[in-house]
C-alpha cells in the first residue's frame, strides 16, 4: 500500500478506480423510478423551453430542488443527449471529483496510506456504488459539503495543519492561502444551496457546534470565517437564481420548495413512511457495506486527542444527528458522513492487526459465502419464462456486491494481494454491473411500453390507471395525467376522443418468482374497460422499480 499511496499516479489510479465500477451500466440500466426521471425529465422540459429558471415536470411546476443540478444534467445532454448517460454523466463526475478531494485531503492531513485508502474504501461502498452514479441532486451537495468541511479545517486550526502545504510562518503566503480558503468555503455554500437547499449549511453547522461543546469543547476562532462577508458571497451565489425564480414563481418556490420540501418533511412523514429513531443505524450494514465489517476501528482512533480525529467525529455526526431527528427518512440522507467515516476507518486500519481487524475479515469471509451460496442459488432455481430477465439482473448483483467484498479484502490484507486483488474485484464488479443494467433493461416496463402507442396522434391523452410511473413520462415524451383518482380516470375514459390508459392486472415480489411462492396481488380495473365499445388492448409484463414489483399491465387504447 505504502508504495502504491505514496506513487505519483496514484490519483490517476483512483480516478480509473472510481469509472471502472461506476461507468460500466450506467447507461444501460434505464431510469430508476422515482426521482430518477423526474429530474432527468424536469431537465429535458427545461431544456426544450430554453428555461434556466423554473423546472416542470409533466408540464406542472417542480419545486422540490432548486437549480443546479437541472443545469448540470443540461451539460450532459449537450454531450451524449437526453438520455441515461446525459442525465446520470454530472453525478458520475461529481462523485469522482468526491473521492479525488477525499484522498487529497487525507494525504495532506494523515499521509498518502491513509488518502487512497479512505478514497477506495469511500469508492467501493454500496451506498456509493448505487448514489454514485443516480441522476439526483445528491452528489453535487455532498461534493459541495465535502468541500466545505475541509475549507473549515484549514481556516480555524492554521497553526495545527500537517495538511497544508502552505508556510504559515510566513506572514503572505499564510494570508494568500487563508483567503483562497475563505473564497472556496463560502462560494461552496452557495453552490451547494442551489444543488440541494439548506443541508448544505446544516451539516457543517451542526459539525462545528459538535466540535465546541461535545468532542473538543475548546474555544474556536470563529472570526477566520469572516461569517459576515462570507455570507453575502454565498447569498449573491444563490440570488443569481433564487431572485429570478422567487419573482416568476410569485414566491412559490419559497414556499413550496422550503415550506413542503424541507420544513414539513422535517416533521411530517413522507409518502406515508413511519419514523424509526435507530433507523440510519439499521440501514448502516447496507449503506457501508462490504465496510461495515471494519466499523469499530473507525471509533479506534478517536482514543487519540487529536483535533483532527474530533472533527471527523464531529463531521460524522452531524448528518446522523440532523436526519434522525428529521421525520422523512431513507438511507443516502446520511452520505454527507461518509467521508468523514472512511478517513476515520482508513486511520483504524492504519493501527495494525488487532481483534477488530481480525472480526472484519472473519465476516468478510462468512459475507462472500452466503452471496455465492445465492448467486448459485439465483442460477439454478426455475422461473417464468417471461420473467427470464431477472436471472441476470439477480445474478449482476450478487456479483458486484461479491466484487465489493474481494476489494475490501484486498485493502485491508495489503502487501501481495493489494494490487490482484482491487483489479480483480474491480474487474468483477464492472461486469456485474453490465449484466445488472441489462437485466433490468430487459425487464423494464417504461422501456418497452412506449412501442405500443408508437403511432398515436399528438392529441391522444395518457391515463396511469395503476401504473404511472415518473419513468413513463420521461420514455414516452408525453404528458400524462398521473396519480388520478377512480372517479377522475372514470371521467377520461367517458370523455371523447384517443385515448391511452394503463392498467395493473396483477404484481408480485420479484423473489417470489425465485422460492415459487404464488403471492400473485390483483388489481381492480375500471369496469368501463372491460364493457365499453372501441378499446383494444395489450398485455405486458416486467418489473417496476418504483414500487419494486414484477407487474403485469394492460395497454387499453381508443383511437
Amino acid at each position: 500500500m505504502k508504495t502504491l499511496a505514496s506513487s505519483r499516479y496514484a490519483p490517476l489510479l483512483l480516478l480509473a478506480f472510481v469509472f471502472l465500477l461506476l461507468l460500466p451500466g450506467t447507461g444501460t440500466v434505464p431510469l430508476l423510478d422515482r426521482d430518477e426521471p423526474r429530474f432527468a425529465t424536469a431537465s429535458r422540459e427545461m431544456a426544450e423551453r430554453g428555461d434556466w429558471i423554473k423546472p416542470t415536470f409533466n408540464g406542472r411546476d417542480r419545486f422540490d430542488k432548486p437549480a443546479l443540478s437541472y443545469w448540470l444534467m443540461r451539460g450532459g445532454y449537450a454531450v451524449f443527449g437526453q438520455n441515461e448517460w446525459g442525465a446520470r454523466l454530472p453525478t458520475v463526475l461529481c462523485t469522482a471529483a468526491l473521492v479525488l478531494a477525499v484522498w487529497f485531503f487525507g494525504v495532506r492531513w494523515f499521509g498518502p496510506g491513509t488518502g487512497l485508502l479512505a478514497g477506495l474504501g469511500l469508492a467501493s461502498c454500496l451506498q456509493l456504488f448505487i448514489h454514485g452514479r443516480l441522476a439526483l441532486a445528491d452528489m453535487p451537495m455532498i461534493l459541495a459539503i465535502t468541500v466545505i468541511q475541509f475549507a473549515l479545517t484549514a481556516l480555524l486550526f492554521p497553526a495545527n495543519r500537517p495538511w497544508s502545504t502552505a508556510d504559515v510562518s510566513n506572514p503572505d503566503t499564510g494570508a494568500r492561502t487563508a483567503r483562497r480558503w475563505w473564497w472556496t468555503l463560502w462560494l461552496a455554500v452557495g453552490l451547494g444551496f442551489l444543488a440541494k437547499g439548506p443541508i448544505t449549511f446544516a451539516v457543517p453547522v451542526v459539525s462545528l457546534l459538535l466540535l465546541r461543546f461535545a468532542f473538543w469543547r475548546q474555544p474556536l476562532p470563529w472570526q477566520r470565517l469572516g461569517a459576515g462577508r462570507g455570507a453575502l458571497v454565498a447569498l449573491a451565489v444563490i440570488a443569481a437564481w433564487g431572485v429570478p425564480a422567487l419573482i416568476v414563481t410569485e414566491g412559490r418556490f419559497f414556499t413550496v420548495g422550503i415550506g413542503e420540501h424541507v420544513v414539513a418533511r422535517g416533521y411530517e412523514k413522507f409518502n406515508g413512511r413511519s419514523y424509526n429513531p435507530l433507523f440510519y443505524l439499521g440501514t448502516a450494514p447496507l449503506s457501508l457495506f462490504p465496510w461495515i465489517c471494519f466499523a469499530p476501528l473507525a471509533f479506534l482512533a478517536l482514543k487519540t486527542k487529536d483535533i483532527r480525529h474530533r472533527w471527523l467525529a464531529s463531521w460524522l455526526s452531524a448528518p446522523y444527528l440532523i436526519f434522525t431527528l428529521y421525520a422523512t427518512q431513507l438511507p443516502h440522507y446520511v452520505l454527507p458522513a461518509f467521508p468523514a467515516f472512511f478517513l476515520l476507518l482508513a486511520e483504524g486500519l492504519g493501527l495494525g492487526k488487532n481483534r477488530w481487524r481480525r472480526g472484519g475479515e472473519i465476516a468478510l469471509i462468512v459475507l462472500s459465502a452466503g452471496v455465492a451460496i445465492l448467486f448459485i442459488a439465483v442460477l439454478v432455481r426455475p422461473l417464468p419464462s417471461g420473467a427470464a430477465s431477472l436471472r441476470p439482473a439477480f445474478a449482476g448483483a450478487l456479483a458486484a456486491v461479491f466484487g465489493l467484498i474481494l476489494i475490501a479484502a484486498a485493502l485491508v490484507r495489503g502487501d501481495r494481494w493489494l494490487r490482484p486483488g482491487l483489479a480483480l474485484g474491480a474487474l468483477i464488479v464492472a461486469v456485474a454491473a453490465s449484466q445488472l443494467a441489462a437485466g433490468l433493461r430487459a425487464a423494464s416496463l417504461s422501456t418497452r411500453l412506449p412501442a405500443l402507442w408508437a403511432d398515436a396522434s399528438a392529441e391522444t391523452r395518457f391515463v396511469g390507471a395503476g401504473f404511472s410511473e415518473p419513468s413513463l413520462i420521461f420514455y414516452s415524451h408525453r404528458h400524462w395525467l398521473d396519480n388520478a383518482s377512480a372517479q377522475t380516470i372514470e371521467a377520461e375514459i367517458a370523455t371523447p376522443g384517443p385515448i391511452v390508459l394503463v392498467t395493473v392486472e396483477r404484481q408480485i415480489d420479484p423473489l417470489h418468482l425465485f422460492t415459487g411462492l404464488d403471492r400473485w396481488r390483483t388489481q381492480n380495473t375500471p369496469a368501463s374497460l372491460l364493457t365499453g365499445p372501441g378499446w383494444t388492448r395489450q398485455s405486458l409484463a416486467g418489473f417496476n422499480p418504483g414500487r419494486s414489483r414484477w407487474q403485469e399491465v394492460t395497454v387499453w387504447r381508443r383511437d
